[in-house]
């Protein structure tokens, strides 16, 4: 089944894109952007309510949100692609929330946010305003957040934050895009469309979106995760970062996969922060 639906999605692409390039760009684009909707299961739903729950507006959509504990420090956590908050739940049960105030929030198009499309450029512009409207200390981010992270504080680093944790960070934008017209089995010229309309869209060329480009630029003291067996982020971009990044501590594990999910991961992360 999920075979046949590439093949429809390739195939649809394909005469598009030789159709309009324009249309067939944004339609590719749309697609790339598009993260398919995971129904929250009973037991995540359940932990989300042990929170204070509120919406945000951006943009016109809402963003949900979510917020534990007291303390003066400020926590703000980033999920990645596919997820939401509810992937926090064993950092949240091991932060002191008297010392802490953690929030989390579902990204546009995830959990129980608005939204149909999602990218890096939406995601930078969202952590911006988080930072800003929550006075944030920390952050705590795992893949596109962590990605996207590295964007907004490489753009604007008077917003660098005290201390940041990154989790599993990718390393191109060009490659997702490689990776996705691998996948859908396209013509070149849907890839070349989909760049045209995403630098229409951004302003900037995917080749852009680079953490080898934003790592040197970092000034924040940070724990970087990775997981020598990650297959949709490579680990060797993880040494890459670390070596560009003058305050970047890199913490090492090996399988775990891109998710990290270990109790020693969460320590490490509870012990940077404390």
């Amino acid at each position: 089944m999920q075979k046949a639906i590439v093949f429809i999605l390739g195939a649809y692409l394909n005469v598009i894109n030789i159709l309009s390039k324009k249309i067939g760009g944004k339609h590719a684009f749309l697609l790339f952007c598009y993260p398919f909707p995971v129904k929250l299961k009973s037991v995540q739903a359940e932990f989300l309510r042990t929170s204070e729950q509120s919406f945000y507006d951006f943009n016109g959509k809402k963003i949900a949100t979510y917020k534990w504990g007291t303390g003066s420090k400020i926590i703000l956590c980033l999920h990645g692609w596919q997820s939401q908050s509810y992937r926090w739940r064993k950092y949240i049960e091991a932060l002191d929330k008297q010392k802490y105030t953690i929030i989390s929030i579902d990204a546009p198009a995830h959990g129980n946010s608005d939204g149909k499309i999602f990218n890096v450029p939406m995601y930078v512009k969202l952590i911006e305003q988080l930072i800003a409207l929550h006075n944030v200390d920390f952050i705590l981010a795992h893949s596109l957040g962590a990605f996207s992270t590295l964007c907004l504080f490489y753009e604007k680093p008077a917003l660098a934050r005290s201390k940041v944790v990154l989790m599993g960070t990718p390393g191109e934008a060009s490659e997702f895009i490689d990776e996705y017209a691998r996948v859908l089995k396209t013509h070149p010229r849907v890839k070349a469309n989909l760049e045209a309309y995403f630098l229409a869209y951004a302003g900037l060329t995917p080749a852009y979106y680079s953490t080898i480009r934003f790592a040197s630029e970092q000034t924040s003291p940070a724990l970087l995760i990775h997981d020598k067996q990650d297959i949709e982020a490579p680990y060797h971009y993880a040494k890459k970062i670390a070596n560009l990044w003058p305050n970047a501590t890199l913490f090492t594990t090996d399988g775990f996969g891109h998710k990290l999910r270990d109790i020693s991961v969460v320590n490490a992360v509870v012990d940077f922060f404390d």
